[in-house]
């Protein structure tokens, strides 16, 4: 027996094929307005038809804002966005991001306009941003076909110049080409002071890589200034609005980024002359400098110093000599004022003064009961020496 679903599975199985079918995504259809509503939520609802069926659309609130024309019943336009099943209803609709009258244009034009609208929101073109290229540039980066005519035209024109060129080589047509491209940039940072991307003339078919997300964000991502050369004159791409300089021609972008080298020989004479000038300048005053030296040590002047240096010297000495007799003056006072206290002390003195000093045998006798009668003394004077013996030991008369 087959499954039997009850309605909201069966919408959700419904919304769930639809929504991961990526060719119902970021498409655009064509038809005419009808049953158009203006919500006061500022969403906006309504129908796209043909003569043969017709589709429910909804423009909400926050996709509105690029909206520059009302949407009236009748109107022929062209919608872009994804179809979703709104599954409360069971009904298809389109969740639309923008609307634009059908001119006649064509998907890939609105495209386009719509790409350029959101980098020029998100600020990729902003002109406070760009940079000027280089005046003398050491590394030039061409971001190109290796085999393309636009190759050829910048190396001739670049063939003189000093820089150092790098060829990054990238696809500049086909499906693969945006990613090509990108690439090649990206190759170049942190090698190149200024980058050419490019390639020449061709159909706006030719020229779509130029025109891709992927190449725009790389320019806007490229730490060196990037010269968009893209086509002839009069072919604008969205890598021209990116970049920092757009070049008309690869050529011109060559002209461009070549340093100059006549201007650069002239400013290297300059130089030249001016450090010629400051040299010889330099040289006057160090040769005044050195005559005003050989006047300051002339014979004379050197006569003249030696003499005055010898008179300082006798000077010195004299001082010298005169603090020198001060000082021995004063180390005699104190010598003789250590002798008078010495002096003093001195055993000597006190035997001047009729004192004598008593030896025996065992030594020094410093009272008479060390002495025995009849025993050898020794006697000690300031004028002399006695020798005698102990005849009686008398009682202390104190």
């Amino acid at each position: 027996m087959n499954r039997v679903f009850n309605v909201s599975d069966l919408n959700s199985r419904i919304r769930a094929r639809l929504t991961t079918d990526l060719r119902l995504s970021d498409l655009w259809a064509r038809g005419e307005l009808s049953n158009v509503v203006n919500h006061r939520s500022g969403h906006r609802y309504f129908t796209l038809k043909d003569g043969a069926s017709q589709i429910s659309c909804v423009l909400f609130r926050g996709y509105s804002g690029g909206l520059d024309f009302e949407l009236e019943n009748g109107l022929n336009v062209l919608v872009y966005g994804d179809v979703e099943f709104y599954r409360p209803r069971g009904q298809v609709q389109i969740l639309v991001k923008a609307v634009r009258r059908d001119s006649g244009l064509g998907g890939k034009h609105l495209e386009l306009e719509l790409l350029k609208e959101r980098l020029e929101a998100e600020g990729l073109f902003n002109a406070e941003r760009k940079r000027p290229i280089p005046a003398y540039p050491a590394c030039i980066g061409v971001v190109t076909s290796p085999d393309g005519a636009a190759l050829r035209d910048v190396l001739r024109i670049l063939g003189s110049c000093p820089a150092r060129i790098v060829i990054s080589p990238a696809q500049v047509q086909g499906e693969s080409a945006p990613e090509s491209i990108a690439s090649a940039v990206s190759a170049l940072q942190g090698t190149a002071d200024v980058i050419i991307v490019g390639r020449g003339g061709g159909s706006s078919e030719d020229l779509s890589p130029f025109n891709s997300e992927v190449v725009a964000r790389a320019i806007f991502r490229s730490c060196c200034p990037v010269v968009s050369a893209v086509g002839h004159e009069t072919d604008v791409t969205i890598a021209d609005f990116v970049a920092d300089v757009r070049a008309p021609t690869p050529s011109a972008a060559a002209e461009m980024v070549r340093p100059d080298v006549e201007r650069l020989r002239e400013g290297l004479v300059g130089i030249e002359a001016r450090m010629a000038r400051s040299l010889s300048a330099n040289l006057d005053r160090r040769r005044a400098r050195f005559a005003d030296l050989g006047r300051a040590l002339s014979g004379k002047r050197m006569r003249g110093i030696v003499s005055e240096q010898r008179q300082n010297v006798d000077r010195i000495f004299d001082r010298f000599i005169s603090a020198e007799l001060r000082r021995v003056e004063a180390l005699s006072g104190r010598l003789e004022l250590a002798q008078g206290k010495l002096a003093s002390l001195s055993p000597l003195s006190t035997l001047s003064r009729g004192y004598c000093i008593a030896l025996t045998e065992r030594g020094l006798a410093r009272r008479a009961s060390e002495v025995a009668a009849g025993e050898l003394l020794e006697l000690v004077f300031s004028d002399g020496e006695l020798l005698c013996r102990a005849i009686e030991k008398k009682a202390d008369r104190r």
